[in-house]
């Protein structure tokens, strides 16, 4: 006899912020149904970034290093791509389309950009707004995540450790804080 579990359902979009029952439901069904089977679909593709690299594959934008950033997955909204820029870059970037979401997997880089410098260290990220003119300086072996948005990123986590610790906290189900939403877009003229 399999066990009842839950199971949450969320849709895209303002769902991940908003807690109302319409966006967010909870189903009570049998752990057996969500367990794998030979009539699913099969497993979930996975990458090794720490394989993609081996010695002497260096990328960058500049055309210098002899290999680009390599696109792991992209839609019409969002392109994900991995790179190792371990040297100052022989040019600077400014992406007019999207903004770029720099996540730093290995190492580190300072990224040197018109707002001035940002160094990311293991673990750490940023977001360079569309527009904004950057380029990358590695500081040795590294491996950086970036996603570009085509629609504009905007911070919802607050700065003040409390304040993001007081936003994941729940009580009874529920979001003890209001949970912040984007900013609807400007309409274009």
């Amino acid at each position: 006899m399999s066990k009842i579990v839950k199971e949450l359902t969320t849709h895209w979009g303002p769902s991940s912020t908003d807690w109302t029952d319409e966006r967010r439901s909870v189903v009570e069904r049998e752990e057996a149904e969500l367990l794998p089977s030979p009539d699913k679909a099969a497993p979930l593709d996975k990458i090794a970034l720490d394989a993609i690299f081996p010695a002497g594959v260096v990328t960058g934008l500049d055309l210098q290093n002899g290999y680009l950033p390599l696109v792991l997955y992209a839609n019409d909204d969002v392109i994900i791509e991995v790179a190792n820029c371990d040297r100052e870059q022989a040019m600077w970037h400014r992406n007019l389309g999207a903004d770029e979401w720099a996540f730093q997997y290995r190492g580190s880089r300072t990224l040197e950009t018109e707002r001035g410098p940002v160094t990311i260290n293991e673990g750490e990220m940023t977001v360079v707004p569309r527009g904004v003119a950057h380029k990358n300086v590695g500081h040795g072996t590294n491996i950086e995540i970036v996603i570009y948005a085509r629609k504009p990123l905007q911070r919802l986590s607050p700065e003040d450790a409390q304040a993001r610790i007081d936003l994941m906290r729940l009580s009874g189900g529920k979001p003890v804080v209001p949970v912040p939403k984007p900013e609807p877009e400007p309409a274009v003229r």
